[in-house]
């Protein structure tokens, strides 16, 4: 058993509405097999993984998956449930899993399951194939290493507590959130995007940053603004140190000048030796340290956002109490197996550190690790007061003196933090610092929101939501969405909106079949249909509204690139695609469509064409508010739609009119829409009134729909590679990307319409395309043109060569074209030249391209050569 296709899938998807991990597995070692047919798999399967009990399986009781197994089932079902279950011990909680014969000639299988760490879920396939092929081997096995593994992945890549909180708040109000790497997010989408690490934010000064971890910079800053700070100095060596010790009175604080989270701090050291020892440690961290007076009081931490202070703890070193049996290796021991604690910063409390710091501080009360205190006693191992050593703290947000929220706001805006963390020491903190000899010791850029958010006493604060509240003030954080899928006429559409938006003065991101526009500038050029592109859109800082081209694959191979759409359109759904991918048939071609129709919120306005039955089924399953769009003006789906009170777009004696219920109104005239054609194009004017149902839900007025669609053609860019027109000696040349057999008849069909002396093809198809398709595709051709010249794709896409063009010439002469009509010529330039060179005048040619430029740049270069120029006017019959 191997892993042939591994990939997360970020959001919802064909499989399921939340994120799943998909993998493509070879089980062709185990061919023919099932578990009941390996001797002792289950028994040894059981036994490394009991809680296997739990699982229901299709059975849908508890017990169903180890029915399954005795019943005898396939290795990659095993699969799916022995990873499901290794993230389950690794303390997720994972139900949905599915697996289904993916490639019978390569008894390959797929397997998917959701997950919640995407690291995680990857290494759980991986594991889970591992102890299944050492299972069949009869290998040592040891289940408890991989769990471990996953658990450590869950640890390094999940947000901690603080990003935890803030992605929670994002969450809570709807608020899109992308994890971009380690603890960097993106909140929100385009233009009102916001990125966060952890409680550092985009608008944090980066000089405020470097100054706070400088101890000795921000001492000397907060103390020219007049902010009481203990009397201090930097030192790099032992006799620098010693003599400032005596100068500061015998009492003091030691620590690395560029430090954090309490690492090498020691503090109320009263001799020599212990401040040598204090400053060797020290030392270790940073080349600089700091010694300055200790401040009698207990340690305060104020957490400031936005110049307010929204939090406020007490902070208590780490101590144990002893029971008269236990040393303090022990105690410690005991009390970092609380549930609560973790390493580091993953979970609400830190684990206790027996670090050099914590020896020096037990030396100094003349015990050590091995030391039993009695009954009740309390031993704090540290002086220090901070979480990332193991302490607690307790919430007296409310207890804090106006003096020392003051005091505390002051110190952010000196360092120009927009959050930060001030630490005060003072006897207490309800009164105010100039009573009590308060001083600042520290201020601290993105500061640890743990004993704020879960305080060992005390009331917990929503710290995230403060955050943003702070980032997010008026509520906007997401961009108009606007999504189109379908067969055919996607690309069209966007078109079609994205210079509808940009005329009224929109930053637009477009993503379409031929790249990714910003503002009608191409940014990458390509096939940019799929999430990654939609992701770049959406991720783009002067986006103000996104419209994407979503298609098939894109939609397969990764879910959708964004949680929701404001508007979903599908525009058709035909018989394209099918046998690639899993997908087998046209229903199932339906359902992987209609996700970006299922996935809308109430709010949403969904667009459908009436005129396709798989389309206009969508409407039943979707939760948006339902747009019809039809060239039939009786649809009896449309007209039971309108009288309920729905909207439709129809065509009605060669009018484009929008329906609200019983109240009508026009938008204009077929006539008037050059890509329309005067009404001949029929695939067209599906494209269009898709567009005036997206625009209307958009919040157009009938004016200005009319005035974009009937300028909409105009010029020569609007439309690149749709019916893309030129004329050379005489010969009208259109380029189109009809990659389908309904795309083909419909362009045939409307070229067929204008007045020619023979209609000439140059087609071809790609080589994924099962044997049916291209079939199918050559008998549309058959029926319209006089001559084909038959072409194939660079990319072959696993055919030999010559094997499309082959299948394509055979069903034409079966559909009765004469062989002299016939021309295989596999190159896409080569073949338009031999065909344009055969034209006469009056002749039509009709391109169906792999890529456009070539051809462009050829045809441009040729009706250059000969002084001719490409205005022309078509006479439609």
């Amino acid at each position: 058993m191997k892993i042939v296709e591994l990939k997360a899938m970020e959001g919802a998807n064909y499989y399921s509405r939340k994120p799943v991990i998909r993998a493509v597995i070879d089980i062709s070692d185990w061919k023919g097999k099932m578990t009941k047919d390996i001797k002792g798999f289950n028994e040894k399967l059981l036994q490394l993984i009991p809680t296997f009990e739990e699982h229901t399986c299709s059975k849908g009781r508890k017990g169903g998956f180890l029915e399954r197994l005795e019943e005898g089932t396939f290795p990659g079902h095993v699969l799916e449930h022995t990873a499901i279950e290794l993230l389950n011990l690794s303390g997720q909680n994972i139900r949905y899993g599915k697996t289904s014969l993916w490639n019978k000639k390569k008894c390959e299988y797929e397997v998917v399951i959701e997950y919640v760490c995407r690291e995680a879920g990857l290494e759980a396939i991986r594991q889970a194939c591992e102890i299944l092929n050492r299972i069949n081997a009869r290998k040592f096995i040891d289940v408890t290493k991989s769990v471990e593994i996953i658990k450590k992945l869950i640890t390094k890549t999940s947000p901690g507590p603080s990003t935890g909180a803030i992605v929670k708040a994002c969450l809570k109000k709807g608020i899109p959130v992308q994890k971009i790497d380690g603890s960097i997010y993106q909140l929100g989408l385009g233009c009102f995007q916001k990125k966060i690490q952890a409680a550092m934010t985009d608008a944090t000064s980066c000089i405020g940053v470097d100054i706070a971890g400088d101890k000795e910079v921000t001492r000397l800053i907060l103390s020219r603004a007049s902010i009481p700070v203990p009397r201090g100095k930097v030192v790099d060596t032992e006799e620098e140190i010693i003599r400032a010790f005596n100068s500061l009175g015998r009492n003091v604080v030691i620590k690395p000048c560029n430090g954090n989270q309490g690492k090498g701090v020691s503090v109320k050291l009263k001799e020599e030796n212990e401040v040598l020892a204090a400053f060797r440690l020290a030392e270790t961290y940073d080349k600089d340290v700091v010694i300055e007076e200790y401040v009698e009081g207990s340690s305060y931490r104020l957490l400031v956002i936005d110049n307010k202070v929204v939090a406020a703890a007490k902070r208590i070193p780490p101590y144990v109490t002893g029971n008269g049996k236990l040393n303090i290796r022990q105690l410690v021991g005991k009390e970092n197996r609380n549930l609560l604690r973790g390493e580091q910063h993953e979970k609400f409390l830190t684990k206790i550190l027996l670090d050099p710091v914590a020896l020096l501080n037990l030396a100094r009360k003349g015990i050590n690790l091995d030391y039993v205190p009695s009954k009740g006693e309390k031993v704090y191992i540290r002086e220090s007061a901070n979480l990332s050593n193991g302490g607690k703290a307790e919430d007296v947000t409310d207890q804090v003196h106006p003096d020392n929220i003051e005091l505390a706001v002051y110190a952010a805006k000196i360092l120009g933090l927009d959050i930060a963390g001030i630490d005060l020491v003072l006897e207490d903190i309800g009164y105010s610092f100039k009573q009590q000899n308060g001083k600042v010791i520290e201020v601290n850029a993105s500061p640890g929101l743990r004993m704020h958010l879960m305080p060992s006493r005390g009331i917990r604060r929503d710290i995230g939501e403060n955050i943003v509240e702070k980032l997010f003030p008026d509520g906007k954080a997401r961009i108009p969405i606007i999504s189109v899928t379908g067969t055919n006429g996607k690309t069209t559409v966007v078109r079609i909106l994205n210079k509808l938006l940009r005329n009224k003065k929109l930053l637009v991101g477009m993503t379409a079949s031929d790249g990714i526009y910003i503002n009608g500038k191409i940014l990458t050029a390509g096939d940019m249909t799929g999430p990654f592109s939609a992701r770049v859109v959406l991720g783009h800082p002067d986006v103000q509204v996104a419209v994407l081209e979503t298609a098939r694959g894109g939609i397969l191979r990764g879910g959708l690139g964004y949680d929701y759409a404001d508007v979903a359109v599908v525009t058709n759904v035909e018989e394209d695609h099918i046998g690639q991918d899993g997908i087998e048939s046209i229903e199932e071609m339906a359902n992987l469509k209609s996700l970006i129709a299922e996935t809308v919120k109430k709010h949403s306005y969904v667009i459908l064409n009436a005129d396709n039955i798989h389309t206009a089924e969508m409407a039943f399953h979707s939760r948006g508010r339902v747009i019809f769009f039809t060239i039939h003006s009786k649809n009896r789906l449309v007209c039971k739609h309108l009288c309920l009170g729905g909207t439709a777009v129809i065509v009605e004696d060669n009018i484009i009119k929008l329906f609200c219920g019983a109240e009508g109104f026009d938008i204009c005239s077929l006539a008037k829409v050059p890509i329309a054609w005067g009404g001949k194009a029929q695939h067209n004017i599906q494209n269009i009134l898709a567009a005036v149902g997206a625009s209307w839900a958009l919040g157009f007025k009938c004016e200005e729909i009319a005035e974009n669609i009937c300028g909409f053609g105009m010029n020569f860019d609007d439309n690149r590679g749709r019916l893309e027109y030129y004329e050379y000696n005489g010969v009208k040349v259109f380029l189109d990307y009809g990659h389908n057999s309904v795309g083909v008849r419909e362009v045939a069909n409307t070229i067929s319409k204008i007045k020619h002396r023979k209609l000439i093809g140059c087609i071809g198809l790609p080589g994924d395309r099962t044997d049916k398709a291209v079939r199918a595709l050559a008998k549309e051709a058959s029926k319209v043109f006089n001559r084909l010249f038959i072409k194939e794709d660079m990319d072959l896409r696993g055919r030999n060569k010559g094997e499309i063009a082959q299948i394509i010439y055979d069903e034409a002469v079966k559909q009765g074209m004469d062989t002299k009509r016939l021309s295989i010529v596999l190159d896409e330039k080569e073949a338009f030249e031999k065909a344009l060179e055969e034209c006469k005048r009056g002749d039509i040619l009709v391109v169906f391209f792999e890529k456009l430029q070539p051809l462009v740049e050829l045809l441009n270069k040729k009706i250059a050569e000969n002084g001719l120029n490409n205005n022309i006017s078509l006479e439609v019959k």
